[in-house]
């Protein structure tokens, strides 16, 4: 057996690792208010209280951020290796993907896994560099990372808030992070009973 057949199974063991015993756990423990009250108060204590609510959204919103950087960097890396091993010259995401999409004859559209994981890079871009091109393009196919509509999260630093600021990432949505990547390497493991679909 050769050592690019072995790759996929772990690196779709090492994302579920990952996701399972530090992002849900972590995530999971992080106190999350949805939505927190706003408008006048009548104590400084009741004050004080709806501030912490919005600085534990901002910190729990800051995390998932954090997280689907981490988890888009641990899959470009894989990535890379995977393309490498069978022989392809691949440095980042955009050689790696399409690369290893060649290699292992994978439709990401039939398979439903295109969207998650161009969201996850550009959500990841978003959160390193902030306003730019990624932004853009994040903004125009899923404009709902934006959707503000239950006040359930502020930027803490005074005005303007850049667009790249308010870009909401939920627990959900990592979930479908963590399974696009997992189902991918799922899809071009050759080895038997390759799990195809993680149970997340």
């Amino acid at each position: 057996m050769n050592v690019a057949d072995q790759l996929p199974s772990i690196f779709q063991a090492n994302i579920d690792r990952l996701y399972r015993r530090v992002i849900v756990v972590t995530l999971d423990q992080l106190p999350a208010h949805n939505p927190p009250v706003v408008g006048e108060t009548s104590s400084m204590d009741e004050f004080l209280a709806r501030c912490a609510a919005q600085v534990d959204n901002h910190t729990a919103n800051e995390a998932a951020k954090a997280f689907a950087l981490t988890l888009d960097g641990l899959f470009e890396r894989q990535l890379c290796r995977w393309a490498h091993a069978h022989g392809e010259q691949a440095g980042s995401m955009e050689t790696a993907l399409p690369a290893c999409v060649r290699i292992g004859g994978l439709d990401l559209a039939a398979t439903g896994m295109a969207d998650d994981l161009k969201e996850l890079h550009l959500v990841a871009n978003v959160v390193r560099h902030g306003e730019g091109r990624s932004c853009k393009e994040l903004q125009a196919i899923a404009p709902l990372l934006w959707d503000s509509t239950s006040l359930d999260y502020y930027d803490l630093a005074p005005a303007p808030t850049p667009a790249s600021e308010m870009l909401r990432i939920r627990a959900g949505d990592i979930l479908r992070y963590a399974r696009g990547s997992g189902r991918f390497w799922g899809h071009l493991d050759p080895l038997p009973m390759a799990v195809l679909d993680p149970p997340y």
